[in-house]
């Protein structure tokens, strides 16, 4: 764990096909600080996974990395049952950039990082909902599940009310949007209060439920 103590742990949560992924590849393409964390899953891959980002474990090898004090942290998925976790070695830069799920941040937390930043993302209502649909869209017992979490996500988010930050996603101006998250982690930008786009994000998402 000593080879987190001089790092920054940044937490994105935000609702699925939000665009976090997108968000999180532009920041690293603007600044050579700042890294994706990767990790291990027990879960399935699948066909849309990005390359290099999971590690497929069974659930056997991966408790017994736990066991063996080899895991920073891992959690539940609370909807699929899937384990996710990481290692000292997924955290290779200065600024490290995680996707998060909220039920997981105070955990998180408690880490030994030197600097813990969490960020909320939001964006337009109608563009997400597009977003989503795009990508289920049938209705689902997968898309019922991913819009539980976009809910239960974005209800946390309004939630916070100390050293949190908020960025809204632009559709058409991803580069200005990293520009923004580069600013709040190196302390350019202090907290913010929640946008107008996140209270309206959340009725869309109980609208599609």
């Amino acid at each position: 764990m000593d080879s987190l103590s001089d790092k920054t742990l940044v937490m994105i949560v935000g609702p699925t096909a939000i665009g976090k992924s997108s968000l999180m590849n532009e920041v690293v393409k603007l600044d050579a600080d700042f890294a994706r964390v990767s990790g291990f899953t027990t879960r399935e891959p699948r066909s849309n996974d990005e390359p290099g980002l999971y590690r497929y474990l069974t659930s056997a090898a991966a408790r017994q990395l736990i066991e063996h004090g080899e895991v920073v942290q891992f959690a539940i998925h609370p909807t699929t049952g899937d384990m996710y976790g990481t290692q000292p070695q997924d955290y290779p830069r200065r600024f490290n950039l995680l996707d998060t799920l909220s039920t997981v941040v105070g955990g998180m937390q408690a880490l030994p990082f030197q600097n813990v930043v969490t960020i909320s993302l939001t964006t337009d209502p109608s563009a997400w909902k597009s977003w989503l649909l795009a990508r289920y869209p049938d209705v689902s017992e997968q898309r019922t599940k991913r819009l539980q979490e976009a809910i239960q996500s974005i209800e946390w988010s309004l939630a916070q009310t100390s050293q949190h930050y908020w960025l809204v996603n632009t559709p058409n101006d991803l580069r200005s949007t990293a520009s923004q998250l580069i600013a709040i982690v190196r302390g350019r930008t202090g907290p913010t209060n929640p946008p107008a786009e996140a209270a309206k994000l959340l009725s869309t998402a109980q609208s599609l439920l």
